[in-house]
């Protein structure tokens, strides 16, 4: 009996204590630290992870720093919303160059928890993020592209990683996975875009990334191409052209999505030509800009020439162009005077230039020939004979005056550019020269007339003029270039003049003669893009009058005094060749190639006066019998 009461009280007891037991004791939140990034000198990112776990609800969340380790919310801190999950923090009124300590922090109705601890250091003052820019997109394909760009500053910090990245939407970033990785430090990179899809238009940025974070350059748009197709070209304008040659080439702007495997120009008596001719030429592969040479071709003939361009898909040609041969002889137009009058030649036929009836005094200094006109720039004395010069300019002999009569002028250069006449020059202001230059008889000065000088040479490229000549600055006089009316001093000596420009290419040739460079000599010179060079020849003085380039060979005419007389000369890339034999005064004024034959304008004198003097390859051929005095100063072969 009592065994059973004490089992009944013993379920009693157990009963009750199920019954009464206490609730569950209430958790702190967890929370991890996220690892910081975009450091500058006064901010950074930071964040975290909360989870409430069976806890209560988060009510305040966010990150607390200081120098010290283990921050906390009694500190400084951010406040970023409440709840679990990922959250951002930005921290800022940071010093720099210091190392701050950070935790993320979670707080519910029990109490605040911490993440785990990182540090980190802010950056110099002067850091901030690189500079870079995006290249242009080029070699677009179906499916692959090529980029890049040119990181300019590193911000102050290293450039750890550069590249671009592209995507179907505008401002493309790294987080993508189309993007490329090129390297570290600053400067130029390239990049290959590969795996697009045809058709298709992207955008790319370059990116560089330091310490601070990533910049990106601007965004360049581009469309791949729809499918494969025959290449883009262009022809290039005939150039060089003699009785048997000429020069041609193309451009291939685009190879359609295939790679080009042969290029060249085909030509013919009859329009549109192909390659299915034998009179072609093969310049290599690729896209880009070629030239050609055309050579087997008959005297006085006209031809059609096309650039070709060839890839998978077939050949495609560009713009049908034509032009006539030379005849088997060359016209050779010279301009100078005889009898103190102004005189152009035609194949040794004199015509004179001269005002009748006169007894004026007049020079032909230069002459062109644009198709079938012939123009010669020069001066008249004015027919009241008060002997004052007019610049001139004469049209297949027809004179038209470019100055007025009232002040000394003269017109040294014509060069002609399509319909457009340009003739340079100078007029005496009451003081000095003004250079000048006329424009189909519209003039513009070159110079402001406070200096003596004047413009000598003019040459004409698409929309750019060339002139030569010279400023005095109040010393000395000056050697110049003008490009479209913009002056450029050559160097070489304190004391020049430049009288003849040339444009072949690139490249800007001048010649003309620095006073004294060699004292007490002068020595001709020859400029190219500015830098001086020196024309070999004796201690004694030399003088450039003329410069000429075909293909790679440049021509300088001029002469050299050897202490006696002076000597005809032509200088053919800096190596002269001697025009006489030195036993009677010559001189060399203007140079002009045609094929492989060289042709100088001069004069040589006879005792008594000057004889115009032309010279073909070397060999001398005169112009006047000696009996007046005469000249020759410009050629031009046609």
């Amino acid at each position: 009996m009592k065994h059973i009461v004490a089992l009944l009280l013993l379920a009693f007891i157990s009963f009750n204590c199920e019954q009464n037991a206490p609730d569950p004791v209430p958790l702190l939140p967890t929370v991890t630290t996220v690892a910081t990034s975009s450091v500058t000198a006064n901010t950074a990112l930071s964040g975290g992870n909360a989870s409430t776990g069976s806890g209560p609800s988060i009510t305040a969340r966010g990150v607390c720093w200081g120098t010290a380790s283990n921050p906390d919310i009694n500190g400084n801190h951010t406040s970023n919303g409440s709840g679990p999950g990922v959250f951002a923090s930005p921290i800022s009124g940071l010093t720099a160059n210091t190392t701050y300590y950070v935790r993320a922090y979670a707080t519910n109705n029990v109490g605040t928890s911490y993440g785990n601890e990182i540090s980190f250091t802010t950056t110099n003052s002067t850091t901030a993020l690189p500079t870079v820019t995006t290249t242009s997109i080029s070699a677009i394909t179906m499916t692959t592209a090529a980029g890049g760009g040119n990181v300019t500053a590193d911000g102050g910090a290293s450039i750890t990683a550069r590249g671009i990245c592209w995507s179907t939407a505008a401002n493309p970033t790294t987080a993508l996975a189309t993007k490329t990785t090129d390297g570290t430090g600053t400067g130029v990179f390239v990049s290959a875009l590969t795996g697009l899809t045809a058709a298709t238009t992207y955008h790319v940025r370059a990116y560089a990334t330091n310490s601070v974070g990533t910049a990106y350059g601007g965004d360049s748009v581009f469309t791949t191409a729809a499918t494969t197709t025959i290449p883009a070209i262009t022809t290039t304008a005939i150039s060089a052209i003699t009785n048997t040659t000429a020069g041609s080439g193309g451009t291939i702007s685009t190879d359609g999505g295939a790679a080009v495997t042969a290029r060249g120009v085909c030509w013919s008596t009859t329009a549109n030509p192909t390659v299915a001719l034998s009179t072609k030429t093969t310049d290599g592969t690729g896209i880009g800009t070629f030239t050609s040479a055309i050579t087997g071709l008959a005297v006085s003939t006209t031809y059609h020439v096309r650039a070709y361009a060839t890839n998978t898909m077939g050949t495609a040609y560009g713009n049908d162009v034509s032009f006539t041969t030379t005849s088997s002889t060359p016209d050779v137009y010279v301009a100078g005077y005889d009898n103190n009058k102004a005189v152009l030649w035609k194949n040794g036929i004199p015509t004179n230039l001269n005002t009748p009836p006169g007894p004026t005094r007049s020079e032909g200094w230069s002459v062109f020939v644009s198709g079938s006109d012939v123009y010669v720039a020069g001066y008249e004395t004015n027919q009241n004979q008060t002997g004052v010069t007019i610049a001139k300019v004469w049209k297949n002999g027809v004179a038209t005056d470019l100055t007025d009569g009232n002040h000394f002028a003269e017109a040294t250069s014509v060069f002609v550019s399509g319909t457009d006449v340009y003739v340079t020059g100078y007029e005496e202001n009451g003081l000095n020269n003004v250079a000048k230059i006329w424009k189909n008889g519209v003039v513009t000065n070159l110079t402001n007339g406070i200096n003596d000088a004047a413009a000598y040479g003019v040459y004409v490229s698409g929309t750019d003029v060339y002139v030569a000549g010279y400023e005095n600055n109040g010393t000395n006089n000056v050697a110049k270039i003008w490009k479209n009316g913009i002056a450029s001093s050559l160097p070489g000596g304190p004391n020049g003049e430049a009288n003849s420009v040339y444009f072949s290419g690139t490249d800007v040739y001048a010649s003309g003669t620095v006073f004294g460079a060699i004292i007490p000599a002068d020595v001709a010179t020859l400029w190219k893009n500015g830098v001086a060079s020196s024309l070999p020849g004796t201690p004694n003085a030399t003088y450039a009058e003329s410069v000429f380039v075909s293909g790679t060979d440049v021509y300088v005419a001029g002469y050299e005094y050897n202490g006696t007389i002076n000597i005809a000369k032509v200088w053919k890339n800096g190596i002269a060749i001697p025009l006489t034999t030195g036993t009677v005064d010559t001189y060399a004024s203007s140079v002009y190639v045609l094929g492989s034959d060289v042709y100088v304008a001069g004069s040589k004198a006879n005792g008594v006066n000057g004889i115009a003097t032309i010279w073909k390859n070397g060999v001398p051929a005169t112009l006047t019998n000696g009996t007046n005095d005469a000249y020759a100063y410009s050629i031009f072969v046609k």
